[in-house]
């Protein structure tokens, strides 16, 4: 392979093969060309595809290096393993599960399932899910498991508020509740023949640990591991990544400790610091030359870095020298701030700059609405990531369950959704006393649901309308695991237009009998699409039930194409758990508009024009949640990440006042604006500019302030803050 074009470090690292090696690769030093450029010089090298692993954390990510391998290397290369963390823990576990008491065949549960159980459990142990958040006591569950402990009670500790005022917090009882639901939660999902997210990862190094030949297996396999975003690992992901390369030691890693931002996730940035200790003669090789950024923005954002007092050195450097200074604005209110952005946002436009050139980054998902205000007055197409993913969506999640209960009756989080889904004369009544009668009898609830004609207490008629429902769904479990090919017994149906006509659609989509079709005739009996009919015309309603249909047939269609005859029900329910999993952080925007997004979501991304806003203290560096201590040194970290997503040109932005709590306080200046050196700065002051009159919105904006002040002032008797603007 020629290795020409590649510089120094970079050649350094894709040559050194043996041993544990640290590729310290700084923002948009071309770590991927690294790894695959690594991967084929060791298929050159006569390695066995098969013996050599690269795992990273987003299927994007995964694909992409698994492409790049194959056009590189060629028909070799589709024998590498390219995947995410989790998608390499379920192939373990769907070998070897079963040797920890979980059955053979188990199905991974999606966030809003784990919830469901965490409020189960809580309502169990009568703990009142108002007063503690079901979704912060699963959050507790998994960094326990990330850090391979259990969640433990602690003590009440002194925090002090957002308000500056010193008080107790929840935490200590919080961690305890989460102490107290774990060992049910984890009972629920082996009940349930099930496993989370974190138990993908946990579970292959309990297995290793238990079972040392499936270790030594494992390990003889893959003999050259490799590992992209290093710095985003945890205790249970390192732990497993030690099994695996304890006895070669040929363990390469891809990282910079600069963009550990994760940390409310489980990401340990001591993973990277300290290499050299969890791997004994480790190597380290330092990717420092930038191919995305121009000098200056690199000089602004090494200065910030550098003030981390725990960090690898290296000073990233671009050839790309000169480029326009860092422009610093200060504006009087954050809506003067927004307005201020807008009107930049949409003159780069004028000048010639692509919509999806440009980015707007923020700290918190609430200062996008000002913003959103003022694009869409100056007739500015943008897109807002982080929002509802499709397969969050009501009508989908229903669509997904009736899979679930089909692949796996003991799902009783799905069964539970949609027993009346459509409705179906199942209320809440009849559920909870078949629920009671499950339990007194030690039975599963979809056993007790076969058995409703012996529960006394069911309301009248109950017990025929869940016998209709039972003999569905064994209907469809048949259909899906039985002749899924032609002339199987799932072609016996199609999709009709009418009684007895073949849709056309029908022979669009494939043959009868796929998982699709199966689906489709089964979303049709249960009435989830509002007529039975082909399913064009019942798109054109414009229908959401019908657009869930849609999607989710696409989906199928497009699992089956990449499976052919090995495509399963369960396999399919997996694989969509993990996509959205993997995928959770990969914000797709449309072509054509302006980007807005949190800065955890931007890394990875790039712009020619970057808008960071909210540059102040509190904000960024954030003062944290109540109960959490602030973590200045990540902060540090994520606005260096916002920095260098800039490929031209950066905008730091900034309030003198914000209002809160109805009232306008002062901001203070974010300390790592006072880093950057004044010679890479201009300066744009709003605050002290002289504006023109007012505007109607204006206007009325301030009065309804005026009025927000007053009637504070009236309620606490007190004058205004003499740092309060009356408008």
């Amino acid at each position: 392979m020629d290795l020409s074009h590649l510089n120094p470090p970079q050649r350094e690292a894709v040559l050194t093969t043996e041993g544990p090696l640290l590729v310290l690769a700084g923002a948009g030093s071309g770590k991927t060309r690294v790894i695959t450029h690594r991967i084929c010089h060791l298929l050159d090298k006569k390695v066995p595809a098969r013996s050599i692993l690269a795992v990273t954390f987003t299927n994007k990510a995964a694909a992409e290096m698994k492409e790049r391998v194959v056009h590189m290397a060629g028909q070799r290369g589709t024998g590498v393993t390219l995947s995410t963390f989790h998608a390499f823990g379920a192939e373990v576990l769907r070998e070897h599960l079963h040797k920890l008491g979980w059955p053979k065949r188990f199905a991974i549960v999606d966030t809003g399932d784990q919830i469901a159980l965490v409020r189960r459990a809580m309502k169990e142990r009568q703990i009142d899910d108002k007063t503690f958040d079901p979704r912060k006591v699963l959050t507790l569950i998994s960094r326990a498991k990330n850090s391979g402990t259990e969640p433990q009670p602690r003590s009440a500790k002194r925090v002090i508020n957002e308000d500056g005022d010193e008080e107790e917090d929840d935490g200590g009882e919080l961690e305890l509740a989460a102490h107290i639901v774990f060992p049910l939660y984890q009972l629920a999902l082996k009940a349930q023949g099930a496993v989370d997210f974190d138990d993908l990862i946990v579970f292959p190094s309990r297995l290793f640990e238990k079972y040392p030949d499936i270790k030594t297996a494992y390990a003889n396999r893959f003999r050259y591991i490799m590992v992209d975003e290093y710095q985003d690992t945890n205790k249970a992901q390192l732990d497993l990544l030690r099994h695996l390369g304890d006895s070669h030691h040929n363990v390469c890693v891809v990282g910079d400790d600069d963009q550990c931002i994760y940390s409310w996730r489980g990401a340990e940035v001591r993973n990277i610091l300290d290499f050299e200790k969890l791997f004994p003669g480790g190597k380290e090789v330092r990717l420092e030359q930038n191919y995305r950024s121009n000098q200056v923005i690199l000089d602004g954002a090494n200065s910030v870095i550098e003030k981390n007092p725990a960090r690898r050195a290296k000073r990233m450097w671009s050839e790309t020298k000169g480029g326009p200074k860092i422009t610093l604005c200060a504006a009087p209110s954050e809506e003067d701030e927004a307005r201020w952005v807008a009107s930049e946002v949409k003159r780069e436009l004028m000048h010639g700059v692509r919509s999806d050139e440009i980015a707007i980054l923020y700290r918190v998902n609430g200062q996008s609405r000002f913003l959103e205000e003022f694009l869409r007055e100056r007739e500015v197409r943008y897109d807002v990531a982080g929002g509802s993913e499709f397969f969050d969506q009501r009508e989908v999640k229903d669509v997904i369950a009736y899979f679930k209960v089909i692949a796996n009756p003991k799902d009783e989080i799905s069964l539970l959704r949609i027993i009346n889904t459509p409705a179906r004369g199942i209320g809440d009544v009849t559920m909870e006393r078949l629920t009671a009668w499950a339990l007194e009898n030690e039975i599963p609830l979809w056993k007790a649901l076969e058995r409703a004609a012996e529960v006394e207490t069911l309301p009248k008629g109950a017990a025929e309308k869940i016998a209709e429902f039972v003999a569905l769904m064994d209907r469809y479990r048949k259909r899906f695991t039985v002749g899924l090919q032609p002339g199987g017994a799932a072609s016996k149906g199609g999709r009709e237009d009418g009684p007895g006509t073949e849709s056309k659609d029908t022979k669009k989509k494939g043959p009868r009998g796929s998982l699709s079709e199966t689906t489709y005739e089964l979303l049709q009996e249960i009435d989830f699409i509002a007529q039975a009919r082909a399913l064009a015309p019942s798109l054109a309603s414009g229908d959401r039930k019908a657009q869930a249909v849609k999607h989710v047939l696409q989906s199928l269609e497009n699992y089956e194409k990449r499976e052919g005859p090995k495509a399963s029900l369960l396999t399919y329910l997996n694989r969509l758990s993990l996509d959205t999993k993997d995928d959770e952080d990969e914000h797709q925007h449309s072509a054509g508009r302006v980007t807005l997004m949190t800065l955890h979501g931007a890394k990875g991304l790039e712009w020619k024009l970057v808008f960071m806003v909210g540059l102040e203290e509190d904000l960024l560096p954030h003062s944290g949640m109540q109960g959490e201590l602030p973590n200045p040194e990540e902060e540090r970290r994520l606005c260096y990440v916002g920095m260098t997503r800039a490929r031209e040109r950066l905008v730091m932005t900034r309030a003198v006042t914000r209002i809160k709590r109805g009232r306008e306080v002062p901001r203070t200046p974010s300390r790592f604006l006072a880093d950057i050196p004044e010679q890479l700065c201009d300066v744009v002051d709003l605050a002290s500019a002289p504006k023109g009159p007012p505007t109607e919105k204006e206007q009325s904006f301030f009065a309804n302030l005026r009025e927000k002040l007053k009637q504070e002032r009236e309620k606490t008797g007190t004058g205004l803050d003499t740092q309060e603007r009356d408008g």
